[in-house]
């Protein structure tokens, strides 16, 4: 696995996943990917399931976006602990609880409640690249 990184006017972007379930997180990366491919970028994909792990990739490579997909108060904690560290990333959020006034107050830029579906993930993609000018 490796992270997704394409090039715009010489800038690195990546993009990580982070969810507790690896078929989650598989399937998560192929919507990535499908809609990349329709954009004409092409990017390679981490995935994390492990919190820990995550956090210490962070420090060597910031994540331009991340797609976090935790259950409950897991999700809400890392969340907010990935906007205290990094408040420019960007975060595309799916939660098995409502947390959408967290969402709305940490200025993540798209949350959603599961199921995880293609068609939200594309919106959530959607929206950070037209705010970001990657594509």
């Amino acid at each position: 696995m490796g992270d997704i990184r394409w090039k715009r006017r010489d800038v690195v972007y990546c993009i990580a996943i982070l969810t507790d379930q690896k078929q989650e997180g598989q399937n998560c990366a192929e919507y990535i990917r499908n809609y990349c491919t329709e954009k004409k970028v092409f990017p390679l994909i981490e995935i994390y399931q492990d919190q820990e792990q995550f956090f210490e990739w962070t420090r060597k490579t910031v994540p331009a976006v991340v797609f976090l997909a935790l259950p409950g108060v897991s999700g809400l904690n890392a969340a907010e602990h990935l906007r205290s560290l990094y408040p420019k990333c960007g975060i595309i959020w799916c939660s098995d609880l409502d947390f959408s006034l967290h969402a709305f107050r940490m200025r993540i830029e798209y949350f959603f409640m599961k199921p995880m579906e293609e068609q939200k993930i594309k919106e959530g993609l959607s929206i950070w690249f037209e705010r970001s000018k990657v594509i």
